[in-house]
Parts: structure tokens; C-alpha cells; sequence
């Protein structure tokens, strides 16, 4: 005797699988918790924009330094040292952008009494901290990968 397979839905009825004519058969909550978004967005900022940093100056370099074609003649040097300062500048600021809002909104969220909203079921005070420490890690990357740009040559 074989027993059902617990982890295998069962098949659907024909008018259970029907959406277009009749819509559907219980009503779907569509909308988008920005909150929710926010504190996502906060918490990864700094490492997007420390790994789209590296990946750049990564990228110029190597076509710059390693790369013989055609189009690649645009990426002779200083154009990766150039880039690589200008990529630094941008990102360090970026960092330091997310960082502080980061921190304004752990500042706030820290203000606000836990019993104002009782449908809350997440805090979003540890990612908005987590977000401060997690851009001030960005930053430090950024300052690591670009900065011996100034010392250096990329081709050396």
C-alpha cells in the first residue's frame, strides 16, 4: 500500500485553476509594504555599492591594463587610474550618503514608542543599524580598493 506523498499538492479542480473569467477566488493583497522596502534598501546599500565599485574599477583595469582589440584602445592609460579616483569619489560619497541615512532612520525608529503601532510585527531597528555598520564597512572597502590608485599606477 502506498501512502500519499505529504510534499505533493494535490491536483486542482478546473475551477479552482481558472483565474481570467471569474478573477480570483479569494481577494489578493497586491500592495507593497514600503516600509518593509525601505529597511531592505537601507540594510544593502552599502554592499551594492561597494561590490558595483570594485566590479567597475575591476573592469576598467583589466580592459586598460591586459586588453589588445579593437575598442579597447579608449581604455589605454591613465583613462584606469582616472577612473579609478573619479569611481572612489563617487562611491565614498555614496557610503557615506547611505550610512547617515541609515543612521537617521535608527535614530528615529529608536524615538518612537514600540506601542504606537500594534500591527507592527517586525523591528526595523536592527536593520537600520546594521545598515550604519554594514555602509561604514562599504566605505572602508571603497577607501581600500581605490585609494592606492593615488600612490600607484593601475598598470604597475
Amino acid at each position: 500500500m502506498t501512502t500519499p506523498d505529504p510534499g505533493r499538492a494535490r491536483p486542482l479542480a478546473p475551477e479552482e485553476t481558472a483565474t481570467a473569467g471569474g478573477g480570483t477566488p479569494a481577494p489578493v493583497d497586491v500592495s507593497v509594504d514600503t516600509r518593509a522596502v525601505t529597511a531592505v534598501v537601507v540594510f544593502l546599500a552599502g554592499p551594492v555599492i561597494s561590490s558595483v565599485h570594485f566590479m567597475l574599477v575591476y573592469l576598467v583595469t583589466e580592459a586598460g591594463c591586459t586588453g589588445d582589440g579593437p575598442g579597447l584602445d579608449a581604455f589605454d592609460p591613465p583613462v584606469p587610474t582616472v577612473v579609478t579616483l573619479v569611481a572612489t569619489v563617487v562611491a565614498a560619497l555614496a557610503c557615506v550618503a547611505t550610512a547617515w541615512w541609515a543612521y537617521a532612520r535608527w535614530r528615529a525608529l529608536r524615538r518612537a514608542r514600540p506601542e504606537a503601532d500594534v500591527e507592527e510585527l517586525v523591528d526595523r531597528r536592527p536593520l537600520a543599524f546594521g545598515g550604519f555598520l554594514l555602509s561604514l564597512l562599504g566605505l572602508a572597502t571603497v577607501l581600500f580598493v581605490g585609494l592606492p590608485a593615488l600612490f600607484l599606477g593601475a598598470c604597475a
